[in-house]
């Protein structure tokens, strides 16, 4: 499952932030990435995203999926000199200081949808600052590596411990 060379997932974004807040709430109420398929605002965002394509279907309803957790809850950054690839989920969420090892393991245990409901929660308890399309990759190309890969920037990004 992946997109076209063409797609950006930072256009997908700002066309998220640009939705009006009725279509945000009601792409917010939803408790599973299915769900969003009941709501007519959600094709309205995705139909210039391919969602015509079988196979950008399923990425394209983790990254909306994600991303309806509410404008305020995901804060794109742009790639600095200290960190050049973007800030990646599991460093923002380390950064955080709200998430623990455990909603972690939750998340990467977790079989379809509840990976994704898990995913979103802790979005919206971190209001991780990040580099889009980082997550957006790892949305598109969501399996257990990417999980993993969460879990892996997440450990070390936090403090390491000072020795006794």
């Amino acid at each position: 499952m992946s997109f076209d060379a063409d797609f950006d997932p930072l256009v997908l974004y700002k066309a998220w932030n640009e939705l009006d807040n009725g279509a945000c709430a009601q792409l917010r109420r939803v408790t599973e990435p299915g769900e969003l398929k009941d709501i007519p605002a959600f094709y309205y965002l995705v139909r210039d995203f391919g969602w015509h394509a079988p196979k950008n279907q399923l990425p394209l309803l983790r990254m909306v999926f994600c991303l309806s957790a509410g404008k305020e809850v995901i804060e794109h950054t742009e790639p600095d000199e200290k960190n050049p690839k973007g800030i990646s989920l599991g460093k923002a969420l380390a950064d955080s200081e709200r998430i623990s090892e455990r909603r972690l393991y939750q998340m990467l245990r977790a079989d379809w949808p509840n990976d994704m409901v898990q995913l979103r929660r802790l979005l919206i308890h971190a209001e991780p600052k990040l580099y889009w399309p980082t997550l957006a990759k790892q949305l598109i190309w969501w399996n257990q590596h990417a999980r993993r890969q969460i879990l892996e920037d997440f450990i070390l990004s936090l403090p390491q411990k000072k020795k006794a």
